[in-house]
């Protein structure tokens, strides 16, 4: 119970964006929402201006939640270790999802928004972490922003299992895409941070990542909880092949490779 009032207060405190994350939000939102709504500004190869505006509008609205899913995770989690997320833009990967947009005619959403900061808070160093800052807790922090994604996926998901809305399929491809674009290993992508903090939970996370990415596709009418175990399942095997053939071989070092 005290350690919920704590995470509480700190929310309070430290949850507002910055005035430079809130700018990188935007300009990251707006070009997000213009890859995924790059297919919609007509019918064939006619261009429609106000249908177009109208596709990008619902776009901007799906991608605004979801990146405050995503950041929400990142600040809490952060918050609750004793650490301060920060949202930084990464303008480099975004240009480049514009130039596959262009080249793809939309076909192809190459999701890569930005990564993240992390800041010592040294009047918040009571708990398990203490002093520094260490590669596992980073980890730990970027592994919730794509899990934020999934469980919005099964979410959705849910919702949509009576509803069936085109456009909550959209957001549910929407999250999908950013959970497996982000887990790639590749600074400042979340994906990085995890596999520096652990290559055994980047490969359990990264399987299960992609199974859950896979298997509550809205083109498969898989039952939710049946997708979800058998992520995991699919995450624990995807461990064991590399632990048995790889991992436990680079612990052991090179006279076991000699063997």
């Amino acid at each position: 119970m005290g350690e919920l009032l704590n995470l509480k207060d700190k929310i309070k405190k430290y949850y507002k964006f910055s005035p430079s994350e809130i700018n990188g939000l935007i300009i990251s939102i707006l070009v997000l929402a213009f890859i995924v709504s790059f297919r919609e500004w007509g019918r064939g190869d006619q261009i429609n201006l106000g249908l177009g505006l109208f596709n990008l509008f619902n776009a901007v609205l799906l991608v605004t939640l979801t990146m405050l899913v995503r950041e929400s995770a990142h600040r809490i989690v952060a918050l609750h270790i004793g650490l301060r997320a920060e949202y930084k833009m990464w303008t480099w990967g975004l240009l480049l999802g514009l130039v596959f947009a262009f080249i793809s005619n939309g076909q192809i959403w190459m999701l890569l928004p930005g990564g993240i900061l992390v800041h010592h808070m040294a009047g918040h160093r009571l708990g398990w972490f203490r002093y520094g800052l260490g590669y596992f807790p980073m980890g730990i922090i970027s592994l919730f922003a794509p899990i934020a994604n999934i469980l919005l996926v099964i979410i959705f998901k849910i919702i949509n299992h009576s509803i069936n809305s085109p456009l909550i399929d959209k957001i549910i491809v929407l999250n999908i895409a950013l959970a497996v674009w982000t887990m790639l290993p590749i600074p400042p992508m979340d994906g990085c941070r995890i596999f520096f903090a652990s290559r055994l939970l980047y490969i359990f996370s990264f399987f299960s990542i992609i199974a859950a990415s896979a298997l509550l596709h809205p083109y498969f009418n898989i039952n939710v909880w049946l997708a979800v175990i058998g992520a995991i399942l699919i995450g624990v095997l995807g461990w064991l092949i590399y632990y048995l053939f790889l991992e436990r071989f680079l612990w052991q070092g090179p006279a076991a490779k000699m063997k």
